[in-house]
């Protein structure tokens, strides 16, 4: 069976997972004086101030990450497989929403909920992807979260839907908490193109199925 059976709707992160990954984490963390740690989580618990310095300098690091931006190998046709068979898409990202409408620029596809850093809660906690579900009207097991970082798949993980790693040459030891894995979305657009092929025909009302 495919591993992408069931998948009713999909959740992608974004830097690494539908873009290339091109920001400087090493430089964000230094230029911050966070050599290491939830980023996002020792922002929060900063004085206002300091936190309003410490979010100029990423947004600064993203600007130029959004100058260079360039999408994943396959992105485009994972869209079109996905737009075709109806699925619902979604972006699950710590970035900002200025990012994600400039990605959107580049790969023309709607996605029906996003999911930015100006979320109260964000990943690996489990309530954006189990948020995305419940405006889908979908069980968290028919959703698919796709990324390429640990904190992607315990999102997903803990929130109950299926999980995706999206490998590259730094992220294989996070493969065991990944359902499945992929070198390309190249490669997942195939594996739903596939399942498509395989659903069986449907009963349609007043009709009888050819196979009975």
């Amino acid at each position: 069976m495919s591993p992408v059976s069931g998948i009713r709707g999909v959740i992608f992160d974004m830097d690494g997972t539908l873009t290339v990954p091109v920001i400087d984490f090493a430089l964000m963390r230094r230029r911050l004086g966070i050599p290491e740690g939830d980023i996002l989580a020792i922002l929060r618990g900063w004085p206002e101030e300091r936190q309003k310095a410490a979010f100029d300098i990423i947004e600064e690091i993203e600007e130029e990450g959004r100058f260079k931006l360039q999408l994943q190998p396959g992105a485009d046709a994972l869209m079109r497989v996905l737009e075709r068979r109806g699925l619902p898409r979604a972006i699950l990202t710590r970035n900002t929403e200025k990012t994600v409408r400039h990605l959107q620029t580049h790969l023309h596809t709607t996605f029906s909920v996003i999911i930015t850093r100006s979320f109260p809660t964000f990943k690996p906690d489990p309530a954006p992807a189990l948020h995305i579900c419940g405006k889908w009207g979908l069980k968290p097991a028919e959703v698919l979260l796709v990324g390429d970082f640990r904190d992607d798949l315990t999102c997903g993980k803990q929130a109950g839907t299926r999980t995706c790693l999206l490998l590259n040459e730094r992220n294989s030891q996070y493969g065991g908490l990944a359902d499945f894995t992929i070198s390309s979305l190249e490669e997942l657009a195939v594996g739903f193109a596939e399942a498509d092929q395989q659903r069986p025909p449907m009963d349609l009302p007043g009709k009888r199925n050819r196979h009975e």
